[in-house]
This record gives structure tokens, C-alpha cells and sequence, in this order.
């Protein structure tokens, strides 16, 4: 998705996965608030009357997270980036400037690096009828929420180190609550957790800290391919995308409500049959990380591939917004 030139994308197998576009006024059950962007820290809200799909073919696989900023905005002060999947994050931040406008991340992290968690697409779990702590019915997270993948764009300044360590953490998944807004979340981010030997932190001596409301936040709300072609939407599959050369294209299709965009990219992935990815998903455990009111953030320069490159630099600073 790209909103005034700011994008994300979910990326299978190196390749961005089919988008679709439908009217928010059509979406009464949305899980985040509406993707927005601002001229400035001072100005008013401009929010996207669309609400973005990314069409998700097959449970298990891997996938990785792509954005960008547009050179403007970063030309003056730097860019600062906070990722959320389903309404968790890591504690980290991307550094976007003229030398770096955009990143790719494949994972996050534990505190002191000695585990990757990757991202993956799988069966939800689903909160148990009795669990107290569930997010109520029709409550939007403050960050992100379930089934999306969020960025928040933030005007920032260099500034010197002079933080404390971030605050312990588990990375989980996220536990949904079965309700009307997410009953349509048949799927949504696991992890493939892979130890890290002999981990190394090193400090820096400046960091970023955010100022003003964020310049853009995107959502891009991921869902099985199978629910899409439910409501109306059509679309190549993964298997007649294997060996094609399409290029990238939107075309746009009709439904009984009204038109929507199909952004068309190659998929290289096959189908999951349409029963399964309704009938895979799962009921399991309901544990939740508790969250500092004033969290503090380590930095990665980089989230490449294996531990292999684990080793890359890190720094810890402090969050410098509440999650109120």
C-alpha cells in the first residue's frame, strides 16, 4: 500500500503479496483505526478513505515487511519508524533518512538478543470463553490491532544517549478475542523462534527521539485469500501465478457494492484449499506479555536473515511516547 508517499508491503518469498482496496464505510468491523497522514506535526489528520487487504494464500510460511518513506519527509530530520503486527512490537525502531528511506524486516527480537522470532502466518489463536484479561468487544488497540501489520512515521531529532536498558519482555503471539470485529481473522502472526549463540549489544552515543504526533500511519490488514474471494473479490491464484510474468498492474473489479482495486503482484506460493483455511484455526493458551507505561526501545540497524548476522550493531534508548 502507499499513501502520499509513504508505502508498506508483506513480502512471501521476496515477492509482495496480492492487495485489495475496499471503501472503510464498507468495513464496519475494522480491528485498527483508519491508515492517515499529516502534513506536518502540527496539522490535522488526513485519513485514507480505504481500508487496505493483503491476500494471504497459504498457513505456515514465512513473510517479511517492507517500508518506506518518501525523501522529503526525511530531508530536514530524520524519520523515525516503530513496526507493529498485530499490536505487539519489539521495543525497536528504524532509523529513515536521506541515505536510507526504507527496510526490510523478516523478525523481531528478545531484549538481549539471543532469539530471533520470525515472522509467520498461522492458524489465530483464540482467547478462552473465561478469560478475564480478553480485549473487550469493539476495543481498538493503541497501537496497531489483530490481523495487521502497522508503521508509525515519526518526526525526530538526534539527540545524546542517556536512557536506561529496556524493560523485560516476552515476544508472543497475540491472543484474539472471538467477537464480531475479528471473527474474520482466521489467521495471524506466529513465530519460528531460533536461538542465537554468543549474542553481542553494542551502545551508541546518540539516539532518536520522536517528536509530535506521527507524519503517517499505515495499516495493512492481512486475511486469507478464500475470505477475500468471499466477499466478491477476484484475483489470480498462487497457482496461476507460479511461472507467470505479470507484471505489476491494478485492475479493478466490480461488486455488488461497489468497485474496488486489486493491486496484482507475482505470488510464487501455492493456494490453501478454501476449507481448510476455515477450519485450521485454533483454540490454545491465552498468556499475554505485560508492558511498561514507559517503555524504553533497542535500536536495530539491521534484521537480516540468520543468526549468522545476529551480531550486527544494536543500541538501547528510550521509547519517548506513551502507550496510553
Amino acid at each position: 500500500m502507499r499513501l502520499n508517499g509513504f508505502s508498506l508491503e508483506i513480502l512471501v518469498n521476496g515477492e509482495p503479496l496480492v492487495e485489495i482496496t475496499e471503501p472503510t464505510s464498507k468495513c464496519k468491523n475494522m480491528t485498527t483505526g483508519p491508515s492517515h497522514t499529516r502534513k506536518s506535526i502540527t496539522a490535522p489528520e488526513d485519513p485514507s478513505p480505504m481500508i487496505h487487504y493483503a491476500a494471504v494464500q497459504e498457513f505456515g510460511t514465512r513473510y517479511a515487511i517492507r517500508f518506506s518513506a518518501p525523501p522529503l519527509s526525511c530531508q530536514d530530520d530524520p524519520i523515525k519508524v516503530f513496526l507493529y503486527v498485530d499490536g505487539e512490537y519489539d521495543y525497536s525502531y528504524t532509523d529513515i533518512n536521506p541515505l536510507k528511506l526504507g527496510e526490510t524486516r523478516t523478525c523481531f527480537w528478545s531484549k538481549n538478543r539471543d532469539k530471533i522470532y520470525y515472522f509467520k502466518f498461522d492458524p489465530t489463536i483464540w482467547s478462552e470463553e473465561d478469560d478475564k484479561n480478553r480485549q473487550s468487544p469493539g476495543k481498538i488497540l493503541p497501537f496497531g490491532g489483530p490481523g495487521a501489520v502497522s508503521v508509525y512515521f515519526y518526526r525526530a531529532q538526534r539527540i545524546a544517549w542517556n536512557v536506561a536498558p529496556p524493560p523485560d519482555y516476552n515476544v508472543e503471539p497475540t491472543v484474539v478475542p472471538e467477537n464480531n470485529n475479528t471473527r474474520a481473522i482466521k489467521l495471524s502472526t506466529q513465530y519460528e523462534v531460533q536461538s542465537v549463540p554468543n549474542p553481542t549489544i553494542t551502545r551508541f552515543d546518540t539516539y532518536l527521539q520522536e517528536h509530535g504526533p506521527p507524519l503517517a500511519v499505515l495499516h495493512l490488514h492481512y486475511r486469507a485469500a478464500a475470505w477475500l474471494r468471499a466477499r466478491g473479490h477476484s484475483f489470480p491464484s498462487a497457482r496461476q501465478m507460479i511461472g507467470s510474468n505479470l507484471t505489476p498492474q491494478c485492475i479493478e473489479v466490480v461488486d455488488d457494492q461497489s468497485s474496488v482495486k486489486i493491486k496484482q503482484e507475482g505470488v510464487t506460493i501455492k493456494e490453501e484449499p478454501v476449507d481448510d483455511l476455515y477450519s485450521n484455526a485454533a483454540g490454545t493458551g491465552t498468556r499475554r506479555r505485560k508492558k511498561s507505561s514507559t517503555p524504553e526501545i533497542i535500536v536495530l540497524s539491521s534484521d537480516d536473515e540468520d543468526h549468522a548476522t545476529s551480531s550486527k550493531k544494536t543500541r538501547l534508548l528510550n521509547n519517548g511516547y506513551s502507550r496510553n
